[in-house]
């Protein structure tokens, strides 16, 4: 199977891209999470062999190159010899130096590349208003890596020794380039012709094995709207989503509402009950109360994550002007407006003359 399609990304998928796919395909399929099942065992090897040669820069290219991913590299360049010429194939033209012919014959790929540092495991998880004004817990499963118990961490195990099958034994291959033929060293048993540990097989030669553990996560009071709570000691990141609230709006630690008073409380002056998280409080609002007026009160927001006060409320009046139903009523207002013949607009206009 094509190992970019097991993993269900692109060929051009940089090294994150990758990761990111292994880890959500390997939640997915891991023995833990599937105990019993050979199929899901089975798809868990192959997805890690996948990752395996895809996360590593030099075994990705000579897989994209048709090679085979999973022998044993060399630890060093191998020495590279000239066998003759063979005119048994057609010539093709090649460019470059002599030179660059010797050198490009049996390489078995590009060195000195280091994989890009991988990114943290995220999950995340909603929180309703109350929850993150008081703080709460969310069990999650870690996903992670642990010393595959089978070859110590060394991603092989050893068996009584053979012959090399790559070599049959003569500890040297070789390749054709046009009519010139070449020779170096066999990669598979490094020139020894003998073969005494392959690769191995629990955990796909990486030395390294999938484990899974559900681990409660304390959420602290407090949290925002796409805070991210890490887990110590381990590349997990726990991305917060908090549920808007119907009458709060929220600035940081403080929060912001409305409540409506009628026009006689504003102009008259009276005590109004307010909503708070805590339960309702009863405020004063004094005589002249404008629409759009904040009234602070302290400490009765959202709390800070660690130290710190805890954030306030702010209260804005909305002023709701009555529907008249009746001729009475209208006149009353009428001779309210004689007694009083206030016009804020001319106000306005004054000091817009004198600007």
């Amino acid at each position: 199977m094509d190992l970019y399609e097991l993993l269900g990304v692109r060929a051009r998928a940089g090294a994150a891209e990758v990761k990111r796919a292994f880890q959500k395909r390997a939640r997915l399929w891991h023995p833990d999470v599937n105990p019993g099942d050979p199929v899901s065992a089975e798809r868990y090897r192959q997805l890690l062999r996948a990752f395996e040669v895809l996360s590593d820069p030099a075994r990705r290219a000579l897989y994209d190159r048709g090679g085979d991913p999973f022998a044993h590299s060399e630890p060093r360049r191998p020495e590279v010899g000239f066998a003759g010429f063979d005119f048994t194939v057609e010539a093709r033209r090649e460019g470059g130096s002599f030179r660059e012919i010797f050198d490009g014959a049996l390489q078995p790929g590009p060195a000195g590349l280091e994989p890009a540092p991988g990114e943290d495991l995220e999950e995340s998880t909603c929180l309703s208003f109350d929850e993150a004004l008081r703080g709460t817990r969310r069990r999650v499963q870690l996903v992670r890596h642990d010393q595959c118990p089978a070859c110590a961490g060394r991603g092989d195990v050893s068996f009584a020794p053979i012959p090399c099958p790559r070599c049959g034994g003569a500890g040297r291959v070789q390749a054709a380039r046009g009519h010139m033929l070449f020779t170096r060293a066999c990669a598979a048993c490094r020139g020894s012709g003998r073969l005494d540990r392959h690769p191995c097989e629990q955990c796909g030669a990486e030395g390294r094995v999938m484990q899974s553990e559900w681990l409660d996560v304390q959420i602290p009071a407090g949290v925002e709207n796409g805070s991210r709570v890490r887990l110590p000691g381990c590349d997990f990141v726990l991305r917060v989503e908090v549920e808007p609230h119907p009458v709060y709006q929220r600035e940081g630690a403080d929060l912001r509402c409305s409540v409506p008073v009628t026009m006689m409380e504003a102009a008259l002056g009276a005590h109004v009950e307010v909503p708070t998280p805590d339960g309702p409080v009863t405020i004063e609002i004094p005589s002249g109360t404008q629409h759009g007026q904040q009234f602070r009160l302290r400490k009765r927001g959202m709390p800070r994550p660690g130290e710190g006060p805890r954030g306030d409320l702010w209260v804005e009046a909305r002023v709701v002007v009555p529907r008249l139903r009746d001729e009475r009523s209208r006149e009353l207002l009428r001779e309210l407006q004689r007694l009083n013949p206030d016009d804020p607009r001319a106000a306005a206009g004054g000091r817009a003359g004198k600007e």
